[in-house]
């Protein structure tokens, strides 16, 4: 999910550098609540072939936050 607001122009009328600003978060894996297997990752592909339900070099599933700052000059 991620969520961006962009500032008006309006606000930097006196600055002739910043065309535009943009401020937004972001988050991944936000609705794991419960998993039957604690450390299979839902989204990780499984081998190719006659192999189902079989994970190879999968981590543990965690969320992921973070912040984007987008300034076009």
């Amino acid at each position: 999910m991620t969520l961006t607001y962009d500032f008006p122009k309006r606000l930097f009328a006196g600055i002739n550098a910043i065309k535009g600003l943009s401020l937004g978060i972001y988050g991944r894996n936000l609705w794991i609540i419960h998993k039957n297997m604690p450390d299979a990752d839902p989204e990780d592909g499984l081998s190719a072939g006659n192999l189902q339900g079989y994970q190879v070099g999968s981590y543990p599933t965690v969320r992921t936050f973070g912040v984007n700052l987008n300034v076009k000059f």
